[in-house]
């Protein structure tokens, strides 16, 4: 019997199924189940996921959704089928490196305590696979626990992880799209023994155009209240201050800031719409514990990305600040501080783009 289950979920992905399905195919160990889920995809994605797989040698449990519902559903109903002592999830349009997972499940099975191993996730820089700059600090061979290190919310995606099939009973919160993992993994790293850390690249991550993290800027108002609801639930699962305080450097200062100037670069007249979500979020974050440096990223991204500002406008999110207590200066001398920066950071905004590409 095999010991390992993998959870691959696609939807639309005709453009990497093929390269994600070959990262398995030639991984030095077979030994482990395979679960596709192909989430109601419209495009090429199953007729070229029939062609890389038509001589792969092994038993997979198919499951076809008439329509698509989203990564957590699918990845929910995989979780059903899982009855191996561990698994892992892949998503079609990333890749495992070459003999990573052998090295994934060596590092499990041999600490008796550990619950959770965690590769290291990469991005493909001019044809070498480079480890994420957030992900430096973890970028290490130990062993941890969340309340000793809660530099490891880093890493909250579920991909370039093995997890203990007693995380199998775990769900994805199928009622958002923003951030839908994040309390599935919470809840893992709370309820784990040991955590490996593992220094080397196991993970290869693609973006792809289409993929949430291209579609924040024209998803703004939804993501904003995905990233709300799902913040609240991770506070109330995070016992100690410290990881209270790294979560919202994680989702602040990372991820919503991010989210924020995304919005900007495309839409970058601030409106009542925007004041007002915003306004929500920093009056969430007021309730728990919250990081400091993220909160001024947060104002930095709004006010150095946001153009014309009306003043009543100006004023409601001038008392927004000042309840939290940051002051603000008058309308007129906020307009001619803001100018020469906002140039500044559309033109590092730009550059960033070009770099990219």
């Amino acid at each position: 019997m095999n010991k390992l289950t993998i959870i691959v979920t696609y939807y639309n992905a005709e453009e990497y199924i093929t390269g994600c399905l070959e990262s398995i195919k030639q991984q030095r160990t077979q030994d482990f189940n395979l679960i596709i889920v192909n989430d109601g995809s419209t495009d090429q994605s199953k007729k070229l996921m029939d062609e890389a797989i038509k001589d792969y040698d092994k038993n997979i449990r198919f499951i076809d959704l008439d329509e698509n519902s989203g990564h957590a559903h699918a990845r929910n109903i995989a979780l059903e089928e899982v009855e191996t002592p561990y698994f892992m999830f892949l998503d079609a349009d990333d890749q495992y490196l070459p003999s990573r997972i052998d090295a994934m499940i060596q590092t499990y099975e041999n600490h008796e305590e550990t619950d959770i191993v965690i590769g290291q996730i990469g991005r493909d820089v001019h044809g070498e696979w480079k480890v994420f700059p957030t992900h430096e600090e973890i970028k290490r061979d130990e062993v941890v626990t969340l309340e000793r290190n809660p530099e490891i919310l880093q890493s909250i995606g579920p991909g370039g992880k093995l997890f203990s099939a007693k995380f199998a009973s775990l769900r994805f919160d199928e009622d958002v799209v923003f951030c839908e993992e994040h309390t599935f993994v919470v809840r893992a790293f709370s309820k784990a023994r040991d955590i490996n850390l593992m220094s080397i690249i196991a993970y290869g991550y693609n973006e792809r155009e289409g993929s949430v993290t291209d579609r924040r800027a024209d998803t703004f108002l939804p993501y904003m209240e995905d990233a709300m609801k799902v913040r609240q639930r991770v506070m109330e699962l995070l016992l100690l201050m410290n990881e209270k305080i790294y979560y919202s450097y994680r989702m602040d200062n990372l991820i919503v800031s991010y989210l924020i100037q995304a919005h900007l670069l495309k839409n970058s007249v601030i409106t009542p719409s925007f004041i007002e979500s915003v306004t929500q979020y920093i009056n969430l974050m007021q309730e728990t514990h919250y990081s400091g440096e993220a909160m001024f990223r947060i104002v930095e991204a709004i006010e150095q990305g946001g153009t014309q500002w009306t003043k009543d406008l100006y004023q409601s999110w001038r008392r927004v600040l000042a309840n939290v207590g940051i002051g603000r200066p008058g309308y007129i001398r906020f307009l001619a501080q803001t100018f020469p920066k906002k140039s500044a950071f559309s033109g590092k905004q730009k550059l960033k783009k070009v770099l990219k590409k």
